[in-house]
C-alpha cells in the first residue's frame, strides 16, 4: 500500500509499505480521508517530544471496513475514526474524564499506533471497545466527518467551561480550530463571536467560507480592546477563547476579558513562545483561566452528530483537498495560512 512515512522532523516520504493484517477481533479499513491538524503539523516540524520514527500520521479518519474479525464491525461499514483511546480503568476513566485517562493511547499521532495518512490502517478490538468508532449513514461524504474530531475537542472546551447564551465571546485565531469555536458557540445560542485574525489572508479565507464577524486584528492591537470594550459597555469580554498557539495571545487574553470572566487556553505552545501573563488582573478580576484537551468517546459522538444533523456545516471548513503525495504541500499551505482545514483524500 501507499503511505507517507514520516523518518524525522520535514523528513516525510510517500512510499510503498505492507499492507497490514486485520487483528484477532480487529478490524482493516480503507482510509477514505484523512484530515490535516495542527498537531500533525508540529510533528512535522520536529516539535512533539513524543514521536518515534519511522512513524505514519493522520489521526481525523474516514474509512471503509474491508475486511473484520469483529461481529460488531462488519464489512462495508463506513466509520468516522478519531483518535483517542482511554484505557477505561483509571481514575480519571471511572469518573467521567476519559480526556485526561493516566494511560491515553493515540491512533495516527507518531506514537507507534499508525494513522490514515496511508491507504489501509488496522485497529484492534480493544480499541474497537474503548475509542471513538462510529458508523456514517448512508447518503453522508465520509470526507465530512474528517471535521467531527476537531470539533470534539472543542465542544469538550465549551461544555466544560459553560458557554451560554449571554455570552460575547471572543476567539483569537481563525483557523479550524478558531472557527469551529466561532460555530459551536453559536449552536450553543451565545450572543456573539468576534474572531480576531492578524494574517489578512486567512482573515479573508474565513469570511469567504462564510465566518462570521472575523477582524483582521491581531490579540494586542489596541483596535481588537476598543471593539470589545465597546460592545460590551466597558467591562470586556465573557470568554476568551485561545485558539492559536502563540505565548502573546494568552496574554493578551486576559487584558480582553471582563471581571469574573472565562478564558480559556486551546492547544499547546512551544517554550521559546511563551509569555509572561499578568497575575494580578487575573487575582483582582476574579478571572477564570481554563485548559481544554482532547474529549471523550462520548463527546466524539455528540459532535459527530452536529456534523450528520447539519448543524456543522463540514463544507465551510474544509477548503483544501489533497492526494497523499501532496500531503507535504499541505503542511506548507497550513503554515502560510491558505486553508481553514485541509483534508488528504484517497480515490
Amino acid at each position: 500500500m501507499k503511505a507517507a512515512v514520516l523518518y524525522g522532523a520535514e523528513d516525510l516520504r510517500c512510499e510503498t509499505v505492507d499492507t497490514p493484517e486485520c487483528p484477532e477481533g480487529g478490524i482493516l479499513i480503507r482510509t477514505i480521508a484523512c484530515g490535516i491538524c495542527g498537531s500533525d503539523l508540529r510533528t512535522y516540524s520536529g516539535g512533539s517530544s513524543k514521536a518515534q520514527y519511522p512513524s505514519i500520521s493522520g489521526h481525523e479518519i474516514a474509512g471503509e471496513i474491508m475486511e473484520s474479525k469483529n461481529k460488531n464491525f462488519p464489512v462495508g461499514t463506513k466509520l468516522s475514526i478519531a483518535p483517542v483511546i482511554p484505557c477505561g480503568k483509571c481514575w480519571y476513566c471511572k469518573n467521567g474524564i476519559q480526556n485526561q485517562c493516566d494511560s491515553m493511547r493515540m491512533i495516527g499521532t507518531a506514537e507507534g499506533i499508525p494513522g490514515g495518512f496511508a491507504e489501509y490502517v488496522s485497529f484492534e478490538e480493544d480499541m474497537l471497545e474503548n475509542g471513538c468508532f462510529n458508523v456514517i449513514p448512508d447518503g453522508v461524504d465520509p470526507v465530512d466527518t474528517v471535521i467531527a474530531e476537531t470539533a470534539s475537542s472543542v465542544l469538550n472546551a465549551q461544555i466544560q467551561t459553560n458557554i451560554v447564551m449571554e455570552d460575547l465571546i471572543v476567539v483569537i485565531g481563525a483557523g479550524t480550530i478558531g472557527c469551529l469555536h466561532s460555530e459551536i458557540a453559536a449552536i450553543r445560542g451565545t450572543k456573539e463571536v468576534i474572531i480576531a485574525e492578524m494574517n489578512p489572508e486567512k482573515a479573508q479565507l474565513a469570511r469567504r467560507q462564510g465566518f462570521q464577524n472575523v477582524y483582521n486584528l491581531s490579540s494586542s492591537d489596541p483596535g481588537l480592546k476598543e471593539l470589545v470594550m465597546r460592545k460590551t459597555e466597558g467591562r470586556g469580554a465573557d470568554t476568551v477563547i485561545c485558539a492559536c498557539p502563540v505565548g502573546q495571545a494568552q496574554a493578551d487574553a486576559i487584558s480582553l476579558v471582563r471581571k469574573r470572566g472565562k478564558v480559556i487556553f486551546f492547544g499547546g505552545i512551544s517554550q521559546k513562545s511563551a509569555a509572561i501573563l499578568d497575575t494580578n488582573a487575573i487575582h483582582y478580576k476574579e478571572i477564570t483561566v481554563y485548559g481544554a484537551s482532547a474529549y471523550s468517546p462520548e463527546v466524539n459522538r455528540r459532535a459527530l452528530n452536529l456534523v450528520l444533523s447539519g448543524q456543522l456545516d463540514a463544507k465551510k471548513f474544509i477548503t483544501n483537498r489533497y492526494p497523499l503525495e501532496d500531503l507535504t504541500k499541505g503542511y506548507e499551505d497550513m503554515i502560510q495560512g491558505k486553508m481553514i482545514k485541509g483534508v488528504v483524500v484517497f480515490e
